[in-house]
């Protein structure tokens, strides 16, 4: 029951976040902060449901000798919330990190791995795989339907042309590497050569194309004296080079009297999506078998 309402409030959580991120671009810390503490909350209570092993949990040298052992001692509930929030926050934040994300996209996957460790009905890491790819493909083509939405009538397409002329080394080079993975499931049958190829093909073009609506299309430049605050600059524009938000204090700092401001893709509705999938019908794992089959 208690894994139930923790799957309830990460989608609640995220579906408010996402209203946030859709109207303003930006989400306040503590509407994602109620999804990761309140999940890791009813795990406990759902650990202490199934019962605590109190007598190693509060043994010392248990911990320092064999923590795994102390670990376990959590119960499934807590130890798939800590175990699952850890890894998909050392992703989500990694990419904030790397400046590929926002804020807001990194506390959303926390949300998910720290309430949504596992499938409502068993302890299991497929319900964690599932939920990392939906959440991939979910993103892939709101992203691309987005941009495709953002960039109608700009041209983008003959600028992706033009890019590609100009990284046809690359684009070559990848085509090449997945004809030689392709080649490998003609050989061994593991699985479908040809529409392996198609697949993976079609995202090194759709990845240009992405580029280019993110570097020449979504972008505005403005002078600073129009920045109220919250406005995402583009790469470059600040010390820190994060995906996010200028603040209002930093806005004073700019030594100079225009800026490229990016309106990026309002990425956070994909999370629910992906959630509200994953417990529904699975798919994740099992799509990708089927692509490649």
């Amino acid at each position: 029951m208690y894994v139930i309402f923790s799957h309830l409030l990460a989608f609640a959580t995220l579906f408010i976040a996402s209203i946030f991120d859709l109207k303003t671009s930006e989400v306040p810390d503590h509407v994602s902060l109620v999804g990761v503490i309140g999940g890791i909350g009813l795990h406990f209570i759902a650990s202490l449901k199934s019962g605590f092993d109190i007598s190693v949990l509060s043994n010392l040298s248990v911990l320092l000798n064999q923590p795994l052992t102390w670990f376990q001692a959590l119960g499934e509930p807590l130890m798939w919330s800590i175990t699952i929030g850890v890894l998909f926050s050392v992703f989500g934040w990694g990419l904030y990190f790397m400046g590929m994300w926002g804020g807001a996209d990194a506390f959303a996957m926390s949300v998910l791995g720290f309430a949504a460790p596992t499938s409502v009905h068993s302890f299991s890491v497929m319900h964690s795989a599932n939920l990392f790819m939906n959440i991939m493909y979910v993103g892939f083509v709101y992203s691309l339907g987005f941009a495709l939405y953002r960039s109608w009538g700009s041209g983008a397409l003959r600028q992706t042309y033009s890019k590609i002329k100009q990284n046809e080394l690359k684009v070559s080079g990848a085509i090449i590497a997945i004809a030689l993975i392709s080649s490998l499931g003609a050989i061994s049958g593991g699985f479908n050569p040809l529409a392996y190829f198609l697949f993976f093909s079609s995202l090194v073009f759709v990845y240009y194309y992405m580029k280019v609506v993110q570097d020449d299309i979504m972008k505005e430049e403005v002078d600073v004296s129009e920045l109220e605050g919250g406005e995402v600059l583009a790469k470059g524009e600040l010390e820190d080079d994060k995906v996010r938000g200028i603040r209002e204090e930093e806005i004073d700092e700019l030594d100079t009297e225009k800026v490229v401001i990016r309106d990026g893709v309002r990425f956070i509705p994909v999370f629910p999506v992906a959630l509200l999938i994953t417990d529904l019908f699975g798919g994740g794992v099992f799509l990708m078998q089927f692509i490649v089959s």
